[in-house]
């Protein structure tokens, strides 16, 4: 038992050791929180989320059939503009606000036959 206490006795008292130790855990939260933020902005949320797939689904109500999308311009939370670029090509530029009223816009380019 003598023979352990001779192995077992690590000094961890010194003022360094404290430094080095408090130095490296601030790194590490500080990762952390870095990681935290860039994973948790607004673009992360499940309400955009489900605003680009209203808009996508939008876009695609209008070409699939031109009528399944009722649109007459009295709308302020919706804005459908076209736009023709040139002989082939067409911009279709949606804009939706949602319920946070928040404007949330996408352009899609399709080609005219």
């Amino acid at each position: 038992m003598a023979f352990l206490k001779k192995y077992y006795s690590v000094g961890a008292n010194s003022i360094l050791e404290s430094v080095i130790a408090l130095s490296i855990i601030s790194i590490c939260l500080y990762i952390a929180i870095m990681v935290v933020s860039a994973v948790f902005t607004k673009k992360t949320t499940a309400k955009f989320y489900n605003t680009q797939n209203k808009i996508n689904e939008l876009f695609f109500l209008a070409q699939l059939q031109g009528d399944s999308l009722i649109y007459d311009g009295t709308d302020e939370n919706l804005i459908i503009e076209e736009e023709i670029i040139n002989t082939g090509l067409k911009k279709i530029k949606i804009e939706f606000k949602d319920s946070t009223q928040i404007m949330h816009e996408k352009s899609f380019y399709v080609q005219v036959p």
